[in-house]
């Protein structure tokens, strides 16, 4: 188990009492090899459970960027997404190949906790979003509150008070903009990492988050009336290209850093309750709360998720040579449970900028992800604001991995 750290944002300026400090741990455990030669893709069963090599062209210093294939057979992602009109503007059609290709891109540029307030640019999300498809993507994740953006929170308990028109505003542009562009949003409202890693003149904030986890004080209630349903509004206004929508990112946070008493009861206990808020308001509404942190395999494999009215299941997996251990146990446990598993996060797990890793890790985890039991493959992550994982370089130019996620975007 090798301990890593992320950088949460290199400018982490949130605004007012927010001053957030960088930095939630994180430890991928990885196991196996994958190897990188020149000529066409290629994938083989591998003996073990973790997987298959992976071949791959070169990395070239350069990339072409290339607009994904938009046809294929149909996914379970979302409702169907068909031809339609917003007023006078045709749309294009939503992306249904079988094996999604998307892009993490939690919070927009370097801006952690105002990227939908104060700091929002409508200029910078629309760039994104075209980059994205032209180089391969049928997805974009995007977080809604790592920190309470856009929350009103009272000085007594239960804070939760209330949302701000400016972010629901804005994330109702968020979705316009990529349904303009047939791309899927995936989005995730709270971040176990962050709520848990807060501290000194941000306790206030951590013991708030703590509460909603919790479901201590009437926290949960008030955040599930007052917050969660009028952003559930606004997503209920973009049917056709919500791909699904995660409670919170890597519960797994919490529970290691002693949240809960009960580290399986607990997180349960809150996963299902906002699950079935959110089935409530929005029956339509894909709904995960997303594993990571080091052997999240095993908390899917031994059924911390199961049974709790998720749509579907969500890893994150960190690894230099794009392998992990557990894949048939739990690919097994996820046929058992009837439900898709997406690989949400995946990434080289040492924190150097180098273009080979990078090319190598990204095409042994895209080949591995699809002979597995895996869905789809969401890459951390695409602009340049993080550095080695980074896909587009600070100066707009694509790093070579782009040619991977571009190859397997156009596979039907």
């Amino acid at each position: 188990m090798v301990s890593r750290s992320r950088c949460r944002a290199c400018a982490c300026v949130v605004a007012g009492v927010l001053g957030l400090a960088c930095g939630a741990s994180r430890e991928p455990a990885t196991t196996g090899a994958a190897s990188i030669g020149s000529g066409a893709l290629e994938t083989t069963a591998a003996a073990d459970d973790t997987t298959v090599a992976a071949t791959g062209s070169e990395a070239s210093s350069d990339s072409t960027a290339a607009a994904s294939d938009a046809g294929g057979d149909a996914t379970d992602a979302g409702s169907d997404g068909g031809d339609s009109t917003t007023g006078s503007e045709p749309l294009p059609p939503m992306v249904t190949q079988q094996f999604l290709i998307g892009y993490n891109e939690a919070w927009f540029g370097a801006a952690f906790g105002t990227d939908l307030t104060t700091d929002f640019d409508p200029a910078y999300v629309e760039s994104l979003f075209d980059g994205i498809v032209a180089d391969g993507g049928h997805l974009v994740r995007v977080w809604l509150m790592p920190v309470p953006q856009g929350v009103t929170l009272a000085e007594t308990v239960p804070q939760s008070q209330g949302v701000s028109d400016a972010l629901l505003d804005n994330l109702d542009e968020v979705l316009h903009q990529a349904r303009r562009r047939g791309l899927w949003v995936y989005l995730t409202l709270l971040d176990a990492n962050t709520i848990t890693n807060l501290g000194g003149e941000l306790q206030p904030l951590h013991d708030w988050g703590v509460r909603v986890l919790t479901g201590t004080q009437g926290e949960r209630e008030a955040f599930i009336v007052h917050v969660l349903t009028p952003v559930l509004d606004v997503v209920d206004a973009h049917q056709d290209n919500v791909f699904g929508f995660d409670i919170v990112n890597e519960i797994e946070a919490a529970i290691q850093r002693g949240v809960y008493a009960d580290p399986v009861a607990g997180p349960r206990e809150f996963i299902a309750a906002m699950a079935t808020a959110v089935h409530d308001h929005s029956p339509w509404l894909r709904v995960t709360s997303t594993a990571g942190w080091g052997g999240a395999q095993y908390d899917i494999t031994n059924g911390l998720f199961s049974g709790l009215g998720l749509d579907f299941y969500d890893l994150h997996v960190y690894s230099d040579d794009g392998v992990f251990a557990g894949a048939t146990a739990m690919c097994q446990r996820v046929a058992q449970d009837g439900v898709p598993i997406y690989l949400g996060e995946f990434g080289q797990s040492t924190e150097m900028l180098d273009d080979q890793l990078q090319f190598d890790a990204t095409a042994s985890f895209l080949n591995n992800a699809k002979a597995l039991c895996f869905s789809g493959a969401f890459a951390w992550r695409y602009d340049s604001a993080e550095n080695w994982w980074s896909f587009v370089r600070p100066d707009g130019s694509r790093r070579p991995a782009v040619q991977i996620m571009q190859v397997f975007g156009a596979q039907p």
